[in-house]
């Protein structure tokens, strides 16, 4: 339980970190220049960016194990997705029904 609590933290913050802090805005504008639209858009996307958040913190937190890092990128995906939309409700910044945009 206490390691996939840190996974689904580690997976919330590191996709929040590269998506929208202010840290990583550099970052983002030097992709935007360099890479092609489709590949770009992982760093605008929560849901994309936290399947590779959830691929690097599974391995990270469960090891090396190709299964259970390949799921771990899925349930990174949903747990970006949550935390993003938790966020936006608290943050009233939602769509029309309150939540984030796919």
């Amino acid at each position: 339980m206490k390691e996939f609590l840190l996974f689904a933290c580690a997976v919330a913050g590191l996709t929040h970190i590269m998506v929208d802090s202010a840290i990583m805005s550099p970052i983002r504008s030097l992709a935007r220049r360099l890479l092609p639209a489709p590949i770009y858009e992982v760093f605008e996307c929560y849901q994309c960016m936290g399947t590779w958040c959830g691929f690097i913190c599974g391995y990270l937190v469960f090891g090396f194990d190709v299964p259970t890092i390949l799921i771990s990128g899925f349930a990174g995906s949903f747990i970006a997705m949550l935390s993003a939309d938790i966020i936006a409700r608290l943050e009233g910044e939602g769509g029309e029904d309150g939540g984030t945009e796919l």
